[in-house]
């Protein structure tokens, strides 16, 4: 990390009871190399913004509905967004999941398996449903260390290749307190160095009361000055990153922080990651730039453009699943009341299936079961994938194929690739 790179007052060695700096760390393998402690977040900015994208995003964030209030369908969208949020955000730390992973019925993807990347993968999904709800109830209070940690311990506890404790804060001396970004094995070539471990928790503590200043919210929500939701959910971001409080899943718990944000602040969650995946180096130069220079322009531009984009992607997403139940009772003509037709909207939650889950889920004997997947499998609702411990594994393609597809790439294609999969085109 190049000293000169850093704002004036980054640059300045820091000593108890500064507000940031550069220092050393007691560590004989660490004696030339400064870490930076940042400053607490900004409540008013000086930097000159465009107003009218952050404008437009927040209308967007506005114009949502409350999570209170989301519909059937909102919510089956949700559900299926957090499953693809949890695997585009881990994606971006090299974990490669699939969001077939995330959808795999418990039965066959945990059993009696030690921990490991689609597990994992599975664990991040499944943190998001007890915390947006609890974020609906505590709104911003949720921002405590407590709860930083556990949301982090759940990320990374079924990962094989996280390093450290889950859920623990950096401690000084011990193994995984001290973290650099970029560089390699070389530490003199890191682009970043975050805060020493002895004052990770002071400053964790300085961005989760910023989190929960209600006023400053309001305020900036309501137009009258104070920071606008878009503002807060890149700066957050930008300083949460900047501490690297934990050894490992730094940057998929800063990603869980914005849908909490979002729903904290009474709106209906939309998840970045995508996003974040598909313009990976943009957001790398913007969250640079906030860090080292104390320059907020870039990231609140980028998370703008975010929101925008990621919105256009959950309404084209969303027309899709929307029809793909009529779609399906179209091709097949399943009667009423049958157990084929009753699958068709468990598919739309769980498309991909076994015998065991979908007598269970629909309360039906085995041979009735086994009938509807023969009737949806002949009449190309679903695919039969594979044998894994004994049981047949059967996919529902389109939908599979919608929610994988790369971030804003056309839905029609994907659908084309899944009809050839079905054999419904050659």
């Amino acid at each position: 990390m190049k000293i000169k790179e850093l704002a004036e007052k980054l640059q300045q060695k820091f000593i108890d009871g500064q507000e940031c700096g550069i220092v050393k760390v007691d560590h004989r393998d660490w004696q030339n190399i400064y870490f930076v402690v940042p400053p607490p977040p900004p409540k008013t900015l000086t930097d000159k913004l465009d107003y009218g994208l952050v404008g437009e995003a927040l209308k967007i964030l506005n114009g949502l509905p409350q999570f209170s209030e989301m519909s059937e369908l909102d919510m089956l969208i949700n559900y299926l967004f957090v499953r693809r949020e949890a695997v585009q955000s881990s994606r971006l730390e090299g974990t490669w999941s699939t969001i077939d992973h995330a959808l795999t019925p418990g039965e066959i993807s945990d059993s009696g398996e030690s921990k490991n990347e689609h597990q994992a993968v599975r664990c991040y999904a499944n943190l998001f449903e007890g915390i947006l709800k609890k974020a609906t109830e505590e709104k911003a209070e949720i921002f405590t260390e407590e709860f930083v940690c556990s949301v982090q311990k759940r990320i990374v506890e079924n990962d094989p290749n996280s390093s450290g404790v889950p859920g623990k804060l950096r401690t000084p001396n011990e193994p995984g307190s001290i973290v650099t970004i970029g560089g390699g094995q070389r530490s003199e070539n890191s682009i970043y160095n975050p805060a020493p471990a002895s004052e990770v928790r002071r400053c964790l503590n300085d961005v989760l009361e910023w989190f929960r200043d209600d006023e400053m919210a309001q305020m900036g929500d309501a137009g009258a000055g104070g920071l606008s939701l878009p503002i807060r959910l890149a700066i957050g971001h930008s300083h949460f990153e900047a501490i690297h409080p934990f050894t490992d899943g730094n940057g998929r718990t800063g990603r869980t922080l914005w849908p909490i944000q979002m729903i904290s602040a009474g709106n209906m969650p939309l998840y970045l990651s995508g996003y974040v995946e598909a313009k990976k180096e943009k957001y790398g130069a913007a969250l640079a730039e906030s860090q080292k220079r104390l320059n907020y322009g870039p990231i609140i531009e980028f998370i703008c453009n975010a929101i925008i984009e990621s919105n256009l992607e959950t309404k084209k997403t969303k027309e899709t699943i929307k029809s793909l139940e009529d779609r399906w009772q179209e091709r097949g003509r399943f009667r009423e009341k049958s157990a084929s037709k009753r699958a068709l909207r468990l598919l739309l939650t769980s498309p991909i299936i076994t015998n065991a889950f979908l007598q269970k889920e629909l309360g039906v004997s085995k041979t009735a079961s086994n009938e509807a997947i023969k009737t949806l499998e002949e009449r190309k609702v679903i695919r039969y994938r594979k044998l894994e411990k004994r049981q047949k594994v059967y996919a529902a393609e389109e939908l599979i194929q919608v929610l994988s597809r790369p971030f804003g790439s056309e839905v029609e294609l994907a659908l084309e690739k899944a009809e050839i999969l079905l054999e419904l085109k050659s």
